[in-house]
């Protein structure tokens, strides 16, 4: 299947402002938006956000039409050229029929974050036509790795299509180099969209996987329902990256709760010839590099690298 042409969002120049906004959950420690505002003035860059931050109430930012109404603003400022999210959580399920894409594909920016942030990210990528950076928030640059705040700063300044070869990569299965639109992010938030008309085709893509906090059970439950719906069948290749069940897990814990998860995809797509990576350095974890969503990928098994590029 050939991919429709994607709009890539202009890359930032230093001083250039990127706008902080909050789709999902309120602050909850000022101490990390603060050392996240700082990361990245100290790149070069002038973050705006609202002097006040938000309001709430409760586990949201701000009500719903007022988050949706901050995206809408972020987009149209014409001073704004990036746009970050200050935390995941949830909430951007909530806004997802108030936000209108017409605004993104009329003003491409570069939009970053991931978790419950993973919904405006592929739906800027399905409906919006323009790329999308499934990367850290602001609250969590604070944890990134030296690597993941170099790949961070180098996908901002427009150098998003380096190639990334994962020196601990696993490949769990497949030899051959595959090519599709990369797709994805957080599984369980992906998953609240499927029967919605949110959802979006996996046709023909690579997709991408991370999770944390979720028990075994109920990961297994996501991935059996992916299974059972048919989504799994329409992708090219499958990308798993971090998955953690909480910061506690010893090493040896967390390694046959991994093994675990992949032993159970690797189950799930055995009649499906396609090729599965394990231990991607991506989502909830300090070597949380930077993607493109909606960008033509390519899975080269024999490297064991992932390659970027505009279009098909």
């Amino acid at each position: 299947m050939k991919h429709a042409a994607m709009c890539i969002p202009p890359a930032l120049n230093k001083g250039d402002v990127i706008g902080v906004i909050a789709p999902a959950g309120q602050i909850v420690d000022r101490t990390r938006f603060e050392q996240g505002i700082k990361i990245l003035s100290d790149m070069g860059f002038e973050p705006r956000f609202p002097r006040q931050l938000w309001p709430g109430p409760g586990y949201l930012a701000d009500t719903d039409a007022n988050r949706a109404e901050e995206f809408h603003k972020v987009y149209s400022d014409p001073e704004v050229k990036g746009v970050i999210a200050a935390r995941g959580g949830y909430g951007c399920l909530r806004v997802l029929n108030k936000t209108d894409m017409q605004v993104v594909r009329q003003n491409p920016k570069m939009l970053l974050g991931f978790s419950d942030i993973t919904l405006l990210l592929n739906r800027a990528v399905n409906t919006a036509g323009v790329v999308a950076f499934h990367g850290p928030v602001l609250t969590s640059l604070c944890d990134c790795t030296s690597s993941a705040l170099e790949r961070l700063f180098n996908v901002i300044s427009g150098n998003w299509y380096r190639a990334i070869a994962p020196p601990k990569l696993e490949i769990l299965s497949g030899a051959e180099t595959v090519r599709g639109k990369l797709i994805g992010g957080n599984l369980s938030t992906l998953m609240t969209t499927l029967g919605t008309p949110y959802d979006f085709s996996w046709d023909g893509c690579i997709l991408f996987l991370e999770d944390i906090g979720e028990p075994i059970y109920r990961l297994d439950r996501m991935l059996t329902q992916l299974a059972l719906s048919g989504k799994l069948k329409q992708i090219r290749g499958l990308i798993l990256g971090d998955f953690t069940l909480n910061s506690d897990q010893d090493s040896l814990e967390k390694i046959r709760y991994r093994e675990y998860i992949w032993k159970r995809i690797l189950n799930l797509t055995s009649d499906l010839e396609i090729p599965v990576w394990g231990n991607f350095p991506a989502g909830h974890c300090p070597e949380n590099l930077t993607l493109p969503l909606g960008a033509l990928a390519t899975m080269d098994c024999k490297q064991g690298s992932l390659n970027f590029s505009i279009n098909a």
